[in-house]
């Protein structure tokens, strides 16, 4: 263990210590290792306060690291709370905000990294969590590696932990709630795992080799992905339609979403965001952690949908705010041929709102016919993520300027216009 410990010499290391096993032995690893300073140190205990042992075992890990003079930190969450607030289960909540945790650790300048003590059978354990509940060939690649959060022991068995536990004589506190198996990864420790290994020897060993197999393999594909199919515009990812007509294009799906803080995206949601593409333009997809996915023009985008906002503001002249956005009118003498969509008559504009679409605005573009506005956003493959972020000028259901795109032919400057201006967008 003290070898594998090396990598780290030098570094500020923040180790998860729960109290358990695992953790005190890491803990005692990286103390006796002889490469990294104790002044480099300091133990992080998460108090999930779900058992009524929870604060025993942050006591147990505070006293052990004051009689060592390792620096501790304690952090208490609410992981009831988050659980009911964002509807994960139990397990998911603790682990989200235990990572919050260790997170916020590193952004305080605390630590370099942060040493976890998951061994190999947590890592077999995640392997068929994930396989069981439809993942693809990303979610059988076990705990993946991260810059920041470090797992030592994933070569470690937990025998091998006993054994270094009883010839170091370290003392450690046991969480009762691991016998229950009522939590996914307690099910698949205490029922699925004995009975594959009485029938297959070895059957752990095995999975951990798969699993490492599986890793090199991604590995290699995430190599071969053409980086210039997803892009970004706004807040959404976008995804090239030839990106999505290949072999590689569920990895492509998956690399996009790894933009966004997400909870179990299965093989089956991968696979419906795809087929998007052979759908109807405007199509929409539902995936976990709020994101949608849609079907734009010559591409799949994914966003994250917000609020509509259903206000409305007089316009004036200067500038004009609406939900984080910003609409400068000024006067201005430019010609419209060299301000085409911006040049105005602007004593047209008085008594108009600046507003969002709604149902039933109808709009008669410069030198066009009067359509729907919702045609005219067709005509002009607006997508419909960003048709409720684009300003308009209007007076009642009628649309006077459609900003930074076109304005209407009734607000357009003629030989007898006597004030002249252009209305321009900005981001605030």
């Amino acid at each position: 263990m003290a070898e594998a410990l090396k990598k780290y010499s030098g570094k500020r290391l923040a180790i998860g210590v729960s109290g358990g096993r695992d953790s005190m032995c890491l803990l005692h690893a990286v103390l006796s290792c002889g490469v990294v300073q104790k002044s480099d140190i300091i133990a992080v205990h998460v108090n999930h306060a779900l058992r009524e042992d929870a604060d025993r075992d942050e006591m147990f890990v505070r006293d052990f690291c004051s009689q060592k003079k390792v620096r501790f930190t304690s952090k208490r969450v609410d992981v009831k709370g988050c659980a009911a607030l964002n509807g994960f289960t139990i397990e998911q909540a603790a682990r989200n905000l235990r990572y919050d945790v260790f997170r916020d650790i590193i952004k305080s300048g605390a630590a370099d990294v942060v040493l976890t003590a998951h061994h190999a059978l947590d890592n077999a354990e995640t392997v068929l969590m994930h396989l069981f509940r439809g993942a693809g060939l990303d979610g059988v690649r076990g705990m993946l590696k991260s810059e920041k959060v470090l797992r030592p022991l994933l070569a470690v068995y937990p025998e091998e932990l006993d054994e270094y536990a009883k010839i170091n004589d370290i003392k450690y506190v046991v969480d009762e709630t691991n016998f229950i198996d009522d939590a996914d990864r307690n099910f698949i420790r205490l029922n699925v795992i004995p009975m594959i290994e009485r029938r297959y020897q070895g059957a752990v060993r095995n999975v951990n080799a798969f699993s490492r197999e599986c890793d090199s393999v991604c590995e290699y594909l995430e190599e071969s992905l053409d980086m210039s199919y997803i892009t970004h515009d706004g807040g959404a990812v976008i995804i090239d339609e030839r990106a999505l007509k290949g072999a590689l294009a569920s990895r492509y799906v998956r690399k996009a979403l790894s933009e966004f803080s997400l909870v179990d995206i299965t093989r089956e949601q991968i696979e419906r965001v795809v087929e998007l593409i052979g759908l109807r333009m405007g199509a929409v997809v539902e995936l976990n952690g709020d994101i949608e996915a849609a079907k734009e023009y010559g591409c799949v985008a994914l966003y994250v949908p917000r609020a509509k906002f259903c206000g409305e503001i007089a316009v004036k002249i200067g500038a004009n705010f609406i939900d984080g956005l910003a609409v400068d009118i000024a006067p201005d003498n430019v010609s419209p041929n060299d301000a085409p969509g911006r040049a105005v008559d602007l004593a047209a504009l008085d008594g108009a709102a600046l507003r969002f679409r709604r149902d039933g605005d109808m709009f008669t573009p410069f030198g066009g016919g009067r359509k729907k506005l919702k045609q005219y956003f067709i005509d002009n493959k607006v997508p419909k993520r960003k048709r409720d972020r684009i300003p308009l000028i209007c007076r009642g259901s009628e649309v006077l300027v459609v900003i930074g795109m076109q304005i209407s032919d009734s607000v357009k400057q003629t030989a007898e216009t006597k004030s002249k201006g252009t209305v321009t967008p900005r981001w605030t």
